[in-house]
């Protein structure tokens, strides 16, 4: 079947039109036309497989990576990079129309990454035998089909390098990939130069210490520790509290002028140039306040960048491990004005709205975005102004539509953080409806005024 791809979808695929039924089809770009085979037919969409492309986007490039067809960890790996920023721009502006009547000129100019490879600080990753010896890859989107991958291009060289290192010495020391609840089941390094963390995402075992004692002699090695998983579904690498085999049980980051502290579990963003810009203009949106919070807040990286933004900074997370590291990042970079607590979202800032007035909120929610609970407690409390940062454009749309009511949004800066796959991050500004930066600032100046 011949068909013409338009636009493209949220994981990167063409999409093309039969019969006003959506085809999804993989490997093929808007403004193409292919020869295409349908795999799977439901209700609603079509999906299906390249044959032929027929007619090539100019843009269209030869991919530099071998195993770019059998992995799919980068669907956009075969276009331009400045096409890449065009449609990942389109992307967010659909989905904030089709989920939330954002208007695309909201829309500020996408800013790109200075790197297009070998971005990535981190790396977590799957480990199977492959002919009797450890390899690590990468199970193509929406299958368990794994492809061993003997190069990834978006890894920092460097922690690129000792990756195989480690298989390498895995083999030396005959430990086996996972199976039947033993060996090594996810590799996990995380390269904040010059340290490196290692963590070991094992099955009931006992590590060697003539293993451990090898790794830790590779370049740059500061810490290594164990999580034991032998869950069978698991939606995360981690198991058992990580425990450490050798030096800190953290690693140093130096951002944005403060040193940042981060344990094996904890979440940080993997292209830290980018990363840098991105929470730089979100805290540069927050006016001066008295009390700003911070939800889903990790490490507390943006509670501490914003510290004096306000007198005082209230950040909530999950996580445990990631609010200690919080706790420990304000107290080493002497920020005083910061209060971390462990708490789900909603629940911290409902608590926290009920102690005192909350005048603008920091969230940078997870891909799912923000649940039913926050959404409430934010529409029931009086927080003038929202920055937002997102991962994810339909959930933003979503959460966005969901607030309406009683926000309106004043800008949406995108971000890619991830060269060469379909995601785009952004920051988003709201303003509670009647007010304005500039009403705001008028209060502000005659608060001011009434103290002289």
């Amino acid at each position: 079947m011949k068909l013409e791809i338009v636009k493209i979808g949220i994981n990167g695929e063409g999409i093309g039109y039969q019969n006003r039924k959506p085809v999804f089809v993989p490997g093929v770009f808007p403004g193409e036309c292919a020869d295409v085979e349908i795999t799977d037919e439901q209700e609603t969409y079509l999906r299906a497989r390249v044959k032929r492309v027929l007619k090539q986007s100019p843009a269209r490039r030869p991919s530099p990576c071998p195993y770019s067809s059998s992995c799919g960890g980068c669907s956009l790996i075969e276009l331009d990079y400045s096409e890449q920023l065009k449609l990942k721009t389109e992307l967010l502006a659909e989905a904030l129309w089709k989920y939330g009547h954002v208007r695309s000129t909201f829309i500020r100019d996408i800013r790109p990454s200075a790197e297009e490879f070998g971005y990535r600080s981190a790396l977590k990753l799957p480990v199977q035998n492959s002919g009797g010896v450890a390899v690590t890859g990468m199970y193509k989107t929406g299958t368990n089909h794994f492809t061993a991958v003997g190069t990834c291009l978006l890894h920092d060289e460097t922690l690129e390098a000792l990756r195989k290192t480690v298989l390498a010495v895995m083999h030396e020391e005959h430990i086996p990939a996972y199976e039947n609840g033993h060996g090594v089941r996810y590799l996990i390094m995380r390269r904040i130069d010059p340290a490196v963390s290692i963590a070991l995402i094992t099955g009931n075992d006992t590590l060697p210490a003539s293993f451990i004692s090898k790794l830790a002699v590779l370049p740059g090695v500061s810490s290594i520790v164990q999580s034991v998983n032998t869950a069978k579904n698991t939606a995360g690498f981690f198991g058992s509290a990580s425990r450490v085999l050798y030096g800190d049980d953290t690693v140093t980051v130096p951002f944005c002028g403060f040193r940042i502290r981060l344990s094996a579990e904890s979440f940080f963003q993997l292209n830290l140039s980018q990363a840098e810009e991105l929470y730089k203009t979100a805290v540069s949106k927050i006016d001066p306040c008295n009390v700003l919070a911070e939800c889903y807040c990790g490490v507390g990286v943006m509670s501490i960048l914003a510290k004096d933004k306000a007198r005082k900074v209230f950040g909530f997370e999950a996580v445990p491990q990631a609010i200690e590291n919080a706790k420990q990042n304000a107290l080493e970079n002497r920020v005083p004005n910061t209060v971390f607590r462990c708490a789900d979202a909603a629940e911290g800032l409902r608590d926290l709205l009920k102690e005192r007035d909350v005048d603008c909120l920091l969230t940078d929610p997870p891909r799912s975005g923000m649940d039913d609970a926050m959404i409430e407690t934010i529409r029931n409390s009086s927080i003038r102004k929202i920055v937002y940062v997102s991962c994810n454009p339909s959930t933003l749309g979503k959460n966005i539509r969901a607030l309406k009511a009683e926000y309106e949004v004043r800008t949406v800066i995108p971000f890619d953080m991830f060269p060469n796959t379909p995601h785009v991050e952004s920051v988003t500004v709201l303003t509670r409806r009647g007010t304005s930066d500039r009403t705001v600032s008028a209060r502000r100046a005659g608060k001011k005024r009434r103290k002289k």
